[in-house]
């Protein structure tokens, strides 16, 4: 299936993020207008979608090929998720953080670099692990900052987790499909599923949920300045 570009677990962000498009890695944006890094949750391949509009032949409006996408709302201190479909999405490797070290060596592994390379944690009940967007959350940097005067965001770290706790582990219920005629690819899933629990300020309470265990990684280089 050469049309699905990503795998589970890989991290996206749409193509209208700022680092996708400042050369120099720094933004010169409203902080509240940023959107996330996200991870891919599942996978879908669809065939019998109208692409195109009737008005206008070449007027394209959907994708055979659409990813269910996970974030973390810092506000609310959950998770989000959306289905976005493949052509808003770009990877990783296409977004360009600001080095104030100019004059690196060519031995420097850029952030992107290093993010790709996490390691998913293995399951160990009670083990601290991140979500694998936490540093790329935190490294942002801005020629200027504006905040929306109707927007509740006040620090430059949007989308940032806290750290998790393993909590939990089970099979996911849902395993990879196929067309029953055509037998293409329909359909893919996270085989295992990591329970994790962190504290909820928003709500005041711990908060649980199961994620893909693509999502989650124990790399010290994580946390490390």
């Amino acid at each position: 299936m050469s049309e699905i570009t990503f795998a589970i677990g890989d991290i996206v962000t749409l193509k209208s993020h700022p680092l996708a498009f400042e050369e120099s890695g720094e933004m010169d944006v409203y902080i509240n207008q940023i959107p996330p890094f996200m991870c891919i949750k599942e996978i879908h391949h669809e065939k019998k979608k109208l692409l195109f509009s009737k008005e206008k032949s070449k007027a394209k409006i959907a994708s055979n090929t659409k990813y269910l996408c996970t974030y973390f709302n810092q506000h609310r201190m959950v998770f989000e998720e959306k289905y976005i479909f493949q052509d808003f999405l770009i990877p990783l490797k296409q977004i360009i953080f600001h080095n104030k070290n100019e004059d690196q060596q060519n031995d420097h592994v850029k952030l992107t670099d290093e993010t790709i390379k996490y390691n998913k944690a293995e399951y160990e009940f009670g083990k601290r692990v991140f979500f694998k967007t936490f540093k790329l959350e935190k490294r942002k940097k801005f020629k200027s900052a504006g905040y929306d005067s109707k927007s509740t965001t006040k620090t430059t770290m949007t989308h940032t987790t806290p750290a998790f706790i393993l909590s939990g582990f089970k099979t996911n219920e849902n395993t990879i499909k196929f067309h029953e005629k055509s037998g293409e690819l329909q359909s893919v899933y996270a085989k295992e599923l990591y329970k994790v629990i962190w504290y909820n300020a928003y709500q005041e309470k711990f908060s649980e949920e199961y994620l893909p265990s693509e999502f989650l990684t124990d790399n010290k280089e994580i946390y490390q300045k």
